[in-house]
């Protein structure tokens, strides 16, 4: 009994069953998972003059979104660009408008049309399509940060 056991094709066969299911199990654990199904409500914020606390909203809602999007990959993108969408116009309506919130009013509805936009177009690549939605969103964040330093 041992000495079939210790045949070579039966040490290679038994070699070759562990490999594949190691790679089957290492390549199931780093696909991305599916980001959860969670109820998505809109806050809306209170009205105020307090620009920069605006701003400094919107851009934690979207370093969250950016991290999400890195984490869960186009289907996140396809599921919850909208409710982020309405949560910026929402943190934009906020804003009472004046000279010194003009600026950012303008920053964040130019950041909500674009998610739109990018929302609206049709898809043929999808990893195309999340690497430039992270290039616009960082490149959001990055110019509203440099925007808080100054006005600090």
């Amino acid at each position: 009994m041992i000495e079939n056991l210790l045949r070579p094709e039966v040490l290679f066969s038994n070699a070759l069953v562990c490999l594949v299911t190691f790679l089957l199990t290492r390549w199931a654990l780093k696909r991305k998972k599916a980001p959860q199904q969670t109820e998505a409500v809109v806050q809306i914020p209170k009205q105020t003059k307090d620009g920069q606390a605006v701003l400094e909203t919107s851009l934690t809602t979207l370093q969250s979104y950016k991290n999400n999007l890195n984490k869960y990959g186009y289907t996140y993108f396809q599921e919850t660009t909208p409710i982020v969408i309405q949560q910026l116009q929402a943190e934009a309506d906020s804003l009472i408008p004046g000279n010194t919130n003009q600026i950012i009013i303008e920053l964040l509805q130019n950041n909500y049309e674009k998610l739109a936009a990018f929302q609206q177009e049709e898809v043929i690549d999808t990893k195309k399509q999340e690497l430039e939605v992270l290039n616009h969103v960082n490149k959001t964040i990055i110019i509203w940060r440099n925007l808080l330093k100054e006005s600090r």
